[in-house]
């Protein structure tokens, strides 16, 4: 989704938790930009997508959402899943017949992240073109506004991977005043679902952002 300058020097004592922190929040964000494909729902199903699963429970103490993740991909084999997933993903985001239930847009929270309106184009979009510009990185895709929760994921992601202190803390900073809320929501209207359990494994990784001071997202992750 986002393309990147050269990265900072890594510091190496600490690089493996980011890359895995950045890795997964960059595939959280492809899932909330469009529903998983079915080889993407085969490959969370398949041994080795277990043996990732383990070790995200592992290294952020995840176990309660990796295993509410678990049961949602336990439900039918991938071609049934990914249907249901998508219909979800519609349902959901989109909405069928109104507003989408969960916004996924910044500006839907700007007047009050617990009553979310279906707005686009607010002031979070300039300030994320502008941010976008900043640390120069670029949308491999102009579908969204920039204000799209994927595109503040990725972004973040990239700075995670840079290991850009002042980057990383100002979109902690951003993140923190929306995001919880929308993890809220997809946990109430998606409970047991992969899109619940989903936000909730967003959640644990938002708190847990390697080597960094945890802010609190708890209530909203497990």
């Amino acid at each position: 989704m986002i393309g990147h300058g050269k990265p900072d020097k890594p510091d190496k004592s600490d690089w493996a938790p980011r890359e895995i922190c950045a890795a997964m929040l960059e595939r959280i964000a492809a899932w909330l930009d469009e529903p998983p494909s079915e080889p993407t729902i085969a490959q969370l199903q398949s041994p080795e997508g277990q043996v990732l699963l383990d070790a995200i429970a592992q290294e952020f103490d995840a176990r309660a959402a990796i295993a509410q993740l678990r049961a949602a991909l336990a439900a039918g084999p991938a071609s049934t899943l990914a249907l249901d997933i998508a219909v979800d993903w519609t349902r959901l985001f989109e909405g069928v017949m109104g507003a989408p239930t969960v916004p996924l847009y910044e500006s839907a929270y700007a007047d009050d992240p617990a009553r979310p309106a279906a707005r686009l184009f607010g002031c979070a979009v300039d300030e994320m073109n502008e941010l976008l510009v900043r640390f120069d990185v670029s949308l491999a895709s102009q579908r969204e506004p920039a204000d799209h929760v994927s595109v503040e994921l990725a972004l973040y992601a990239v700075l995670l991977r840079r290991h850009d202190a002042d980057g990383i803390a100002l979109m902690r900073e951003r993140l923190s005043r929306w995001v919880p809320a929308l993890i809220e929501l997809c946990r109430l209207n998606d409970p047991g679902g992969f899109h619940g359990a989903v936000a909730s494994l967003l959640g644990v990784l938002l708190q847990h952002a390697p080597g960094l001071e945890s802010q609190e997202w708890s209530h909203h992750a497990e």
